[in-house]
């Protein structure tokens, strides 16, 4: 019995000693978090764009990314403008610690960290003005040619279904809207508000619409690196983000950048 009572009160020892080591090794990653290092795509309205005028990234994600780490009194340095693959491929060796605004997908799951959504996304078909079709399901788009910007995701289900049933062609953020305009496509897929945006900005509107039903609807996140120790911050992140909510300061933000929609 006395060895018993010996082997259990070992066991809790270390228990509690493993317990107090792994807050130890989480202390120390977040304390070497000196600095996040930040950016996001130049032409995601309204998440995250790059100003030509300032040369400076801007919008609803970096707003809510420095409201963030001013709370958590943590440095934001934004990085330079990069392509959305470069910036996954500095997420992925350590190189960015956050990238501004990504949609949830499985295989992103496996490499990178999520946070709380911060935004919600609704992904829509533009069609020529006067060549409207009836959408009210996925199925509707087999069958026609779509045009859709190179490397993006629009979320779990509509990729699984694009890649199996559905045909595209692929090409540079800033081409689809010319390429679309020139007849290349049926259709084109983008985010609702980027698309609009972008359509206001080149005079495009009467031209181009974009059809009631929306062909995904996704939350946006902050996504984090697996090796940054930044990632210890995930917690820390993830409370605040609820606090912008339930403060109305993302609302807020919202409804400056999408007033007019």
């Amino acid at each position: 019995m006395a060895r018993r009572r010996l082997s259990i009160c070992t066991i809790l020892v270390l228990l509690v000693s493993f317990f107090w080591m792994m807050q130890s090794v989480v202390l120390a990653d977040s304390q070497n978090c000196k600095s996040v290092r930040i950016n996001g795509s130049s032409e995601w309205y309204p998440v995250s764009m790059f100003s030509e005028d300032t040369q400076e990234l801007h919008g609803l994600a970096l707003d809510v990314a420095r409201e963030v780490f001013r709370r958590l009194n943590t440095p934001v340095t934004v990085e330079p403008k990069a392509p959305w693959k470069r910036m996954l491929h500095q997420l992925g060796n350590g190189d960015l610690d956050i990238l501004l605004g990504a949609y949830w997908t499985q295989e992103r799951a496996h490499t990178y960290r999520y946070t709380d959504p911060i935004f919600k996304d609704e992904i829509a078909v533009f069609v020529r003005k006067g060549q409207e079709f009836p959408l009210d399901e996925l199925d509707d788009l087999i069958g026609l040619v779509g045009l859709r910007p190179l490397g993006g995701s629009y979320g779990e289900e509509f990729d699984l279904f694009a890649k199996k049933y559905l045909f595209f062609h692929e090409v540079a953020e800033d081409h689809v809207l010319n390429l679309f305009a020139s007849g290349r496509a049926d259709y084109v897929v983008l985010g609702r508000f980027d698309g609009v945006h972008d359509l206001r900005e080149a005079g495009e509107l009467d031209r181009i619409v974009d059809l009631p039903w929306p062909v995904s609807s996704n939350n946006v996140h902050f996504m984090l690196s697996n090796i940054s120790p930044c990632n210890s911050l995930l917690e820390d992140i993830n409370k605040v983000i609820r606090d912008l909510h339930e403060e109305g300061f993302i609302k807020e933000l919202e409804a400056q950048y999408l007033g007019d929609f």
